[in-house]
């Protein structure tokens, strides 16, 4: 199958030259390309899949304010760079906030119960356990503890067996995993110090690009647009002796010195072996088809009044006469092995500095499946689940207005984050992933950025705008040295 990516109104003749090429105008793609240009270096073009800049960084006007389609959160404080550039322009807000739990209609239940999962899941990450899967690790301790400490109490042991599904999705929310026995138990991942969900208040994530480029607080800086090119299609990456030629769906070629590889890890795994001629070496397919990724899911909800009161964030767990209800009163969307896509509805939260809008978050297996469907019958669906939780204590209004993700479906995406596997970890792939490729005059010509492609930070905006100065220093190097 050919590998499409969609770059843009800028036509090339039937063949010209670029001294760089960058594939992917996302947070890698833009960090590389400043890179260039703080270096005076402006023979490069970046070719990018949407018709837009960002890639997984996508804030849109939605009720009073933006909210993040993609990423979301600034995800600690020190040694973060996406903190330590925006500090000084902005006042975060953290949003490690009141959090209430709503079960068979009842608030509060066990409250102190779901918090307990969140330094739980850093408890577990931390440990050097990288020969089993977080569920597992979880549950050993789950049923040693929480169930055996409930077990002459039939009320909390039904809710600490139903809230077993809601602790999963929290652990999918962070990873991006379709199960929680994908995904390795402890992270090589870094937790930085300060808070893991600092939010752009409703200013949007996508100021962090501006700013990168010396357009914020003023637009002073480089017009990158300069040096996009939106809506086309590539169809090749081909290694020459000296050069890399870029083949388009026109029949165009590209001939540059270096490419700049940046986008998802899902696109990679879905077209590894189309992509590249020559292929990948074995080493580093083994990388890309060890590593996980799939992605969450959310939507976003505009209300005509702020009906939840002063709730801030609010996870349901749904009893077994809830997925019941769902089966029969939701009788559309995935299902499978008599698991209703909406018990994987688990959680809602305020949108910052937008006092009428509420997003919901689905996680698991049927995300993919999921976003097919149509915004009425989300609107339905979630509508529905949100009057059975929460009926009994608020008047639950319809919405004016709803809009969802879809970063599975989207082929340029083809999921949100990656995350390590048992294999992943064991073969130590990420290094493997990023390292470039050389060609046969021993040149290194093909090189790679992303969330994906650094050690510690992997499936954040830090950790991929990191990526990107990296390869954009290492071109830097080469290029002068040429002169």
């Amino acid at each position: 199958m050919i590998w499409k990516f969609l770059l843009g109104a800028f036509f090339f003749a039937s063949c010209s030259a670029e001294k760089v090429i960058i594939i992917g105008a996302g947070a890698a793609g833009i960090a590389t390309a400043s890179r260039l240009l703080q270096n005076n270096i402006t023979d490069f073009r970046i070719l990018e899949a949407e018709k837009r800049i960002g890639g997984r960084i996508h804030s849109v006007h939605f009720g009073d304010a933006f909210v993040e389609l993609g990423a979301q959160y600034v995800h600690g404080t020190q040694g973060n760079i996406v903190y330590q550039i925006s500090k000084d322009y902005f006042d975060f807000k953290d949003e490690t906030n009141i959090t209430h739990v709503y079960y068979r209609t009842r608030v509060n239940y066990g409250d102190d119960f779901i918090k307990e999962m969140f330094p739980i899941q850093r408890d577990i990450w931390s440990r050097s356990v990288f020969n089993d899967t977080f569920g597992n690790v979880f549950l050993k301790w789950y049923n040693s503890t929480v169930l055996n400490t409930y077990k002459n109490d039939q009320n909390m042991l039904n809710y600490a067996k139903d809230a077993i599904k809601t602790a999963e999705c929290i652990n999918l929310e962070e990873t991006g995993s379709s199960s929680w026995f994908d995904n390795i138990a402890s992270a090589t991942y870094d937790v930085l110090p300060g808070s893991q969900l600092l939010s752009w208040n409703g200013i949007g994530y996508k100021i962090v690009l501006d700013i990168i480029l010396g357009n914020y607080p003023k637009k002073t800086g480089y017009n990158i647009n300069k040096w996009i090119s939106f809506n086309e299609t590539v169809t090749k990456i081909n290694l020459d002796h000296d050069k890399v030629k870029i083949r388009t769906e026109d029949g165009a070629e590209i001939t540059s010195d270096y490419v700049v590889f940046t986008p998802s890890l899902g696109v990679l795994k879905h077209e590894e072996r189309s992509i590249f001629e020559p292929n990948l070496n074995t080493e580093k397919m083994k990388a890309i088809e060890s590593l996980g990724y799939n992605g969450v899911m959310k939507i976003f909800f505009e209300f005509p009044n702020r009906w939840w009161g002063n709730e801030e964030r609010i996870y349901f767990v749904w009893s077994e006469e809830d997925k019941r209800s769902f089966i029969k009163d939701v009788p559309f969307g995935p299902s499978k092995e008599g698991d209703h896509w909406l018990t994987w509805f688990f959680n809602i939260a305020i949108a910052p500095n937008n006092p009428k809008v509420l997003i919901g978050w689905i996680a698991g297996r049927m995300v993919k499946e999921v976003e097919a469907l149509t915004n009425e019958e989300l609107k339905y669906a979630t509508m529905y689940a949100m009057r059975k939780a929460l009926g009994k204590t608020f008047n639950v209004t319809e919405p004016i207005k709803i809009i969802h993700t879809n970063w599975c479906t989207n082929p340029n995406f083809r999921g949100t984050y990656p995350y390590e596997t048992i294999e992943s970890a064991k073969i130590n792939a990420i290094d493997a992933l990023y390292r470039p490729i050389v060609s046969s005059d021993g040149t290194q010509r093909v090189l790679f950025a992303g969330d994906a492609m650094i050690q510690k930070r992997y499936s954040t905006v830090d950790g991929a705008i990191s990526s990107g100065f990296r390869e954009g220093d290492r071109l830097v190097k080469f290029l002068k040295h040429q002169k």
